[in-house]
């Protein structure tokens, strides 16, 4: 048995390395792009929200939106005021009930969108070049099995039954 072992009774250390693992290149993937797009001047959110309605191909709403985003629909309010005082998107009555709003790329939407998206597909490729094509497939199919099993895992159980924590490493 591991120290990792009998420090967390019936946890996996190769487990948590993977977890570790796939948080940290996740952050440092997501930090490398956004420092390479900023130039853009739109942050992630912002740009995932253009990239939504442009290739939504017609206005949405906002909670179509923030539902596409995986965000509350508070988050998405104040996002559209900033891509709309850029004049990136705009607000229009919904035709169909007037209580709602839908939201329309611009323009120059479109062309911010037209900029930053073949910079993505370019870091895209560029980041993950030291993997193989077979390694790239392997890897999709991977974290599409951890997140099938994400989507149904009931985590508030998972933390009931955890067992205590034993003895600590030393100092």
């Amino acid at each position: 048995m591991t120290h990792f072992e009998r420090e967390f009774p019936g946890g996996s250390e190769s487990a948590n390395a993977c977890a570790m693992a796939l948080v940290r290149t996740s952050e440092r993937l997501l930090a490398s792009f956004d420092q390479a797009l900023r130039h853009h001047r739109l942050s992630r959110a912002g740009r995932e929200a253009l990239a939504v309605l442009e290739g939504a191909g017609q206005a949405l709403s906002p909670t179509s939106i923030a539902e596409r985003l995986i965000v509350t629909t508070a988050s998405v309010t104040s996002l559209l005021d900033t891509l709309e005082r850029r004049g990136l998107v705009e607000r229009h009555p919904d035709p169909t009930d007037r209580r709602r709003l839908l939201i329309e790329i611009t323009p120059d939407g479109k062309a911010i969108v037209d900029q930053f998206l073949p910079e993505v597909v370019a870091l895209q490729t560029a980041a993950l070049a030291t993997l193989t094509e077979v390694q790239r497939r392997q890897l999709v199919e991977l974290l599409a099995t951890l997140g099938a099993n994400l989507t149904t895992l009931d985590a508030a159980e998972v933390i009931r039954a955890a067992a205590p924590r034993g003895a600590p490493r030393g100092p």
